[in-house]
């Protein structure tokens, strides 16, 4: 059976939903913190801890995407005038290393529930893809229904801040049962360029995506939904986001709270 060797992040191991899904048995390497993910998504038939690719389809170091160095002012440049596609998706890369098709989504296999859920996620890796709290606190204040914050180790209080007040419940965990879980019953997550989002796509949820320092033609958004982003000269500024704005003020991200809750109630009223 095949063998796909993919060690992080989460959006990366979720993605090999898109190839699991067309490779019934295949085993996944991934690292401890993910394994639990990737035993989830549809066709995998066993999943080990990372070691260094040996026989398989390296899928972490291999350049599927060309050089991470790429010269992104030059590719902004060619958005701008037109004259640039987005490069291939990243399920388009993983299936061609891997020669199948990538599959449609969902990727991951959820018990049948009512979709009633609002998911917000105010976290993520580098700090230049979070939306501010208080535009995810105005959000879930204007909604009406059951509305969930998510979020991953460290996040607590984050999310606690975020959660307070306004009626939501908080899921912050260091695995993703429960994640899932609330991701079964939701229908709408909203959340900027980070893993949480990835797996609420696989789970099958609508996805409205904050996109800020990074671009959805970067190959990452393949889901059901809509991205909000602003079009400046300094964006896209990096590949995964980083630390702190080069500018020091983060407009990308300029996001108000009745833009994004139009959003939701847009994505909300679609039936596929």
């Amino acid at each position: 059976m095949a063998r796909l060797y993919r060690k992080s992040s989460l959006g990366d191991v979720v993605l090999l939903g898109a190839v699991t899904a067309a490779m019934p048995g295949c085993t996944v390497i991934t690292a401890e913190r993910y394994m639990s993910v990737a035993r989830r998504l549809i066709g995998v038939g066993a999943v080990e801890p990372w070691s260094a690719p040996v026989d398989g389809v390296d899928l972490q170091t291999r350049r599927l995407c060309g050089s991470r160095r790429r010269n992104h002012t030059l590719r902004r440049r060619l958005w701008q005038l037109g004259l640039a596609a987005p490069r291939a998706s990243i399920p388009e890369l993983y299936a061609a290393a891997c020669g199948v098709t990538p599959q449609k989504l969902p990727w991951i296999e959820v018990p049948a529930m009512e979709r009633d859920t609002l998911a917000v996620v105010p976290g993520a890796s580098k700090p230049t893809k979070c939306w501010s709290e208080a535009g995810f606190r105005e959000l879930l204040l204007a909604w009406e229904g059951p509305r969930v914050v998510l979020g991953g180790p460290g996040e607590e209080a984050l999310c606690a801040r975020v959660a307070e007040g306004t009626g939501a419940s908080v899921v912050c965990e260091s695995g993703f049962d429960a994640t899932i879980e609330v991701l079964a019953r939701t229908r709408v997550a909203v959340a900027g360029d980070t893993g949480l989002m990835h797996l609420a796509g696989a789970c099958g949820a609508r996805v409205v995506a904050l996109f800020g320092p990074t671009h959805p033609d970067d190959g990452f958004f393949v889901y059901p939904g809509r991205v909000l982003q602003r079009t400046l000269g300094c964006r896209p500024c990096s590949l995964h986001g980083a630390v702190s704005c080069p500018l020091g003020e983060q407009r990308c991200l300029s996001f108000r709270s009745p833009e994004v809750l139009a959003a939701v109630r847009a994505e909300w009223s679609c039936t596929g």
